[in-house]
């Protein structure tokens, strides 16, 4: 429905913008052709079943990394680390593991451990997918464990990788960096997810919005996971916790707000095409 007459006039005020020959505003986003022209594409395209989901991440990393600035960034993780001594701890630690090279083979079944192995040998995908390099600096190992735990994250909080439950699993996350970190800092920390998350909705309402429902639901249930963490989850040294029950963690971490097994499913067929 158009908006015209003296309803426009109302949400556009009395003051007209500044004139200029090209596109520049106050927004160091807005005005790179790069961020722009990606932020558009995620939000407006369809899903196709020719391309993995995560194709144009290298091209969104890309441009979020021509705006990022790394130097505030690095002065506000050192003063997270003189105040928070938890986080200075686990960042000093510097604790790496390799999944593909552990031996999971006597974890019982319903553990971490033995659903972390059938994740390895039945998806033949590599929890370790980025970042293999040793970490440089804090914001480097912070990635690196962020991506370490992801899939991970999928199984134990019971968020699955569909469409919803990374829309899901990106928002518990978001809100425990935000319930953790200066807005600043969890804010720079979360720019990403919140990209994709935010591009994800508008996708959906454009081309399948028989599942923004599902999404809504997903984004209420990531919210009320996030906001019972103590920390964010990639800190979580899951490493430590193979031995121990799916359903035990569950109820360590109150991750109980995940859905039952199946029941995002359908999205995987109804978010493409």
């Amino acid at each position: 429905m158009k908006i015209e007459g003296k309803e426009a006039d109302y949400l556009k005020g009395a003051n007209e913008p500044l004139a200029g020959s090209i596109l520049i505003s106050n927004s160091r986003y807005l005005n790179n052709p790069r961020f722009r022209d990606i932020y558009a594409q995620m939000g407006l395209k369809r899903n196709g079943h020719d391309l993995p989901a995560a194709y144009l991440v290298p091209e969104i990393n890309n441009a979020i990394a021509e705006e990022l600035d790394y130097e505030r960034l690095m002065t506000l993780l050192a003063e997270e680390k003189a105040k928070n001594a938890e986080f200075a701890e686990w960042l000093d630690t510097r604790f790496l593991s390799d999944w593909n090279a552990m031996d999971l083979s006597g974890c019982k079944d319903g553990t971490v451990g033995a659903a972390i192995r059938g994740f390895i040998q039945e998806s033949g995908m590599d929890i370790d997918f980025m970042f293999r390099g040793e970490p440089k600096n804090d914001f480097e190992y912070l990635n690196k464990r962020r991506v370490q735990n992801h899939d991970i994250e999928h199984i134990v909080t019971g968020l699955d990788p569909s469409p919803v439950g990374e829309e899901s699993l990106i928002v518990a996350n978001t809100v425990a960096c935000f319930n953790y970190f200066s807005p600043e800092l969890a804010g720079m920390l979360t720019f990403q997810p919140m990209f994709l998350s935010s591009t994800s909705l508008m996708r959906m309402n454009c081309h399948y919005p028989q599942v923004v429902p599902a999404m809504l639901e997903g984004t209420a249930r990531g919210y009320a996971l996030g906001m019972k963490q103590k920390k964010p989850l990639f800190m979580i040294r899951w490493e430590d916790w193979i031995d121990v029950s799916i359903a035990d963690v569950r109820k360590e971490f109150g991750f109980e707000d995940g859905p039952e097994p199946g029941h995002w499913t359908w999205t995987f067929e109804a978010a493409y095409g």
